[in-house]
């Protein structure tokens, strides 16, 4: 039995012995078929998994799963995996935005994507769709350097895996002055772009945090030393989308969101699934102004990183 069954094995099992869900309520939960649902419940039990409790060492992240979605009403699900010594964390969250995304996507979906070491892992782990006809739209603009974690080669990877379309905002992701960038969204093509990717029936998001060290931005030069020190004094913690936000989820203007070239964080509230996937220490304060803010009702996270978003969001509570 490979991770992957064993991953799908003990949520089908947890929500039937421990939530009481009917095999027609997960069947449309998980987005299978009933059949299949009765055939993994039977398989849970032949495999020892199902006994007098679930005994997997995913039933723990299942916990907190529930958890976070007690603490945050707004998060609509939320996949927690553990954190693998053996592994590095990028790829672990790489593998379980891959596994969420084959089980919930369908046939001619369109879905928006951004950019970042995150994304681009998942998109490589990826290596058979089992749906096709997708389409992708970039939701922010391109990158001048990193070209593998650039939206545009994401995106082309992804319609390449799902023989589908990829829509790109045609314009750097930060520009020179606040005229130049509405120049850009005047542009037909990218006022066409961004109408396509406010229609996205899913969206899949990295979680950026504020540390020069890690930032897409220092790898690309997107922020000089000053413009770091006036996100710092603002108390900026997160970003997504190439735009900054507090601990409470409020967007922070500054002269670099106004030279930004992307969707508006404004408009990914309204968005009906919205996927955040991000995790580590330096995370954490970015996951919760996301989930404060209500710019994700879907998270993808690891245990550990799980655990001490759930800390920090009673203490403020």
């Amino acid at each position: 039995m490979n991770n992957s069954d064993l991953e799908l094995i003990t949520r089908v099992a947890w929500l039937h012995f421990m939530e009481g869900m009917t095999q027609r309520e997960i069947a449309r939960h998980l987005n299978i078929s009933q059949p299949k649902v009765a055939r993994l419940l039977d398989r849970a039990q032949k495999s020892g998994i199902v006994k007098i409790s679930i005994e997997s060492p995913l039933a723990n992240c299942l916990t907190i799963e529930k958890k976070l979605q007690e603490l945050f009403p707004s998060l609509e699900d939320s996949l927690v995996v553990p954190a693998s010594p053996r592994q590095d964390l990028l790829e672990t969250l790489g593998r379980a935005g891959a596994w969420y995304l084959e089980r919930v996507l369908s046939d001619g979906d369109l879905v928006g994507i951004a950019w970042g070491r995150t994304l681009k892992q998942v998109a490589l782990s990826i290596k058979s769709a089992p749906v096709k006809n997708l389409k992708f739209v970039t939701l922010v603009g391109g990158l001048t350097a990193s070209a593998s974690l650039n939206p545009y080669t994401i995106g082309e990877r992804l319609a390449s895996i799902f023989e589908g379309e990829c829509y790109y905002l045609y314009a750097p992701a930060v520009v020179e002055s606040e005229e130049i960038r509405d120049f850009y969204l005047r542009e037909r093509i990218n006022q066409k772009t961004l109408d396509l990717a406010r229609q996205a029936k899913w969206s899949l998001l990295g979680i950026g945090a504020v540390d020069p060290r890690y930032s897409i931005y220092a790898l690309t030069g997107f922020i000089d030393y000053h413009e770091w020190e006036l996100l710092l004094q603002k108390g900026a913690v997160g970003d997504m989308v190439g735009q900054f936000y507090n601990r409470e989820g409020e967007i922070i203007d500054t002269p670099l969101h106004r030279r930004t070239v992307a969707i508006p964080l404004e408009d990914i509230r309204h968005m009906p699934r919205v996927i955040g996937i991000a995790g580590g220490d330096n995370k954490v304060e970015a996951i919760l102004g996301a989930l404060r803010g209500g710019f994700i009702n879907i998270l993808i996270t690891d245990e550990e990183t799980a655990l001490k978003i759930i800390e920090r969001g009673e203490k403020n509570e």
